[in-house]
């Protein structure tokens, strides 16, 4: 008969419910836009989007504007959408710029390049600058070029011309996708088709003048949406159904998730907090939950259908996320003249910063604090 051991049974008691509390992943909810690449309403908006668990639940799902023409999705520093028209190949394409609200702002046209014109696909922004660099690429539709444009007053400059970029380099020279990595200030690159996972991925160098070099780093892998997480700091890419996470700083894959039969992963985007989602073109939307561990196979998934023909989702986190207008700051110090209401003891003053006022040093709100 063994020794009963109560203080090592309750041990191991309470470190499987600790196991199963950190398996059980707390919900999140996001707002997503997105655009469907068929035609018709093709900009959407989710207004709340969560993920709990194998659990993935839509409210508010709404058309915001039709475009002619609709592919990549991110937000401008002046917080408007700008969309890739799709196009190329016969005639000339556009980089739309809309209001969240539907409202046409510019228009960018892509370039013909000698042989055909720059589609506009994918979308990729250098920074939240209002003078960042936005590229645009053209998905098998121009050989090896893609194109760029430079915001003015944080959007689209109407009624201009982006600039052609010539490609070499690497095995592939037909760019699908394009990520900065702010952490080492690399760009990098996929080459995967849709639905492949047998493209190639590595760094681009640009420069000199209207030139990217590619060199390669990886094959046979689905590298057709990139995304940077500022999560983990590695870039996740995709495409079929498998959704790779490459550390820049090994080097390696170190995290792979594979979907159902039948999805075809485009671009996905971070929330910068351990979560992904992904659009696949079948209309399914997928959510991973990876918090705890860093790592995008890991953890809880969840999919379901979102919209027909789904394209694209716009970023959640890093450059060409939604940024909202920061609220004033309350000041807080020791009363400086026996005039005011707080003045005596150890009375602390909290003033806030009324944007309305005419002078700079004005302010709204008064609060005192004892």
């Amino acid at each position: 008969m063994r020794p009963h051991k109560p203080l090592l049974y309750a041990t191991a008691a309470l470190a499987c419910a600790i196991c199963a509390a950190a398996a059980q992943a707390d919900p999140v909810t996001v707002q997503l836009f997105y655009t469907t690449y068929n035609g018709g309403a093709n900009i959407d908006e989710v207004t709340s989007v969560t993920l709990s668990g194998s659990t993935l639940t839509f409210t508010g799902n709404q058309n915001i504007a039709t475009t002619t023409g609709a592919d990549g999705i991110l937000f401008l520093p002046d917080g408007n959408l700008a969309i890739g028209g799709q196009g190329g190949g016969g005639g000339g394409a556009q980089i739309h710029e809309i209001t969240t609200g539907g409202v046409a702002v510019a228009n960018v046209n892509t370039l013909f390049n000698g042989s055909t014109f720059d589609g506009s696909y994918h979308l990729a922004l250098s920074s939240n600058s209002p003078t960042a660099t936005l590229y645009t690429l053209c998905n098998g539709e121009c050989g090896a070029n893609f194109s760029r444009t430079t915001l003015v007053g944080s959007g689209l400059q109407n009624g201009t011309t982006a600039t052609n970029i010539t490609v070499s380099g690497g095995t592939s020279q037909d760019v699908r996708g394009l990520i900065f990595d702010p952490v080492n200030g690399k760009w990098y690159y996929g080459t995967a088709g849709d639905g492949s996972t047998a493209g190639t991925f590595g760094t681009v160098t640009f420069g000199p003048g209207n030139t990217a070099t590619l060199t390669q780093l990886l094959s046979n892998v689905p590298a057709h949406g990139l995304t940077f997480d500022p999560f983990t700091n590695d870039i996740i890419f995709s495409s079929g159904n498998m959704i790779d996470q490459f550390d820049p700083t090994s080097g390696m894959i170190v995290s792979t998730f594979t979907g159902l039969a039948g999805d075809a992963y485009d671009q996905s985007a971070a929330d910068g907090h351990g979560h992904l989602f992904v659009a696949s073109n079948n209309g399914n939307l997928v959510g991973l939950d990876y918090d705890s561990t860093g790592l995008i196979g890991t953890g809880s998934s969840a999919e379901k259908f979102l919209a027909a023909n789904l394209d694209d989702i716009a970023p959640l986190s890093g450059a060409g996320q939604r940024r909202r207008p920061s609220l004033p700051r309350w000041r807080c110090s020791r009363p400086a003249s026996s005039g005011s209401a707080c003045w005596g003891g150890d009375a602390i003053e909290c003033k806030k910063p009324d944007a309305s006022k005419a002078t700079g040093g004005a302010f709204g709100r008064r609060r005192c604090f004892r």
